[in-house]
Formats: C-alpha cells, sequence, structure tokens
C-alpha cells in the first residue's frame, strides 16, 4: 500500500514540476540553468571528483552542456547515461568528448545516447572504492 502511495505521489510531484517548467521561458530556463552550473562547479563534491556522471538534457530540463564541458576542462572522467529499451536498464557510460554528443544515435526521446552495441566504459563496472 505504501509503495503504491509513494508511486502515485511520486507521478504527482513529476507532473507539477513538468507543468512549471514549461511556464519558463527559454531566457529565464537559460538564467537559471547558469546560476545552477556555477553552483555545481564550485561544490566541493564536484571539484574533489575525478569522475562524473551526468545526464544531457532534454529541450525543456536544465541545460547541462556547460557542466559537461567544464568536466572535460577540468581532466575529469565524464558519465552519461545509456538506457536499455528492452530491459527497463539503465547504464552510465563514458563520453569521449563534449563534442561526441552530436554524434550519438537519437532516442524516440529524442535524447542522443550511445547505441547499445556500442562498448564502453561502464561507470560501476570500472570504479575502485578505497577504505
Amino acid at each position: 500500500m505504501a509503495a503504491a502511495a509513494a508511486s502515485s505521489a511520486k507521478r504527482s510531484l513529476r507532473a507539477e514540476l513538468k507543468q512549471r517548467l514549461r511556464g519558463l521561458s527559454a531566457e529565464e530556463r537559460l538564467r537559471q540553468s547558469h546560476l545552477l552550473t556555477q553552483k555545481v562547479i564550485a561544490h566541493s563534491q564536484y571539484q574533489n571528483s575525478k569522475r562524473i556522471s551526468i545526464f544531457l538534457s532534454m529541450q525543456d530540463e536544465i541545460e547541462t552542456e556547460e557542466i559537461i564541458k567544464d568536466i572535460f576542462k577540468q581532466g575529469k572522467i565524464c558519465f552519461i547515461p545509456r538506457y536499455r529499451f528492452q530491459s527497463n536498464h539503465m547504464d552510465m557510460v563514458r563520453l569521449a568528448s563534449p563534442e561526441e554528443i552530436s554524434l550519438l544515435p537519437k532516442t524516440s526521446w529524442n535524447i542522443h545516447q550511445p547505441s547499445e552495441g556500442d562498448v564502453r566504459e561502464e561507470a560501476l563496472a570500472t570504479v575502485s572504492v578505497k577504505f
């Protein structure tokens, strides 16, 4: 019962946030994207990380392009999502460069991502944990 209530609440929240985002002008979305980018880049967790996973933004989402460019500028390793449609599974796979994004095929949701046959380093398969 609790799981159904949580699922319903998540759907409602997503719908509300989607509606709010649609109400933003392109200029306001870019302004907020820039502010968010500056906060992320200045954050100590970001600064201390060598490997970063990030989503590729859709048209009505916060823009992540500047963060991705900074990841490479700082010499960090960048991972992006690759969704496997038949299994509902998502991997975070390595991106070679920010310029590569525009060369990646698009999904039915109009999102660039590496194809399933494109062999890439997976973030969780190559992470080393130090205790």
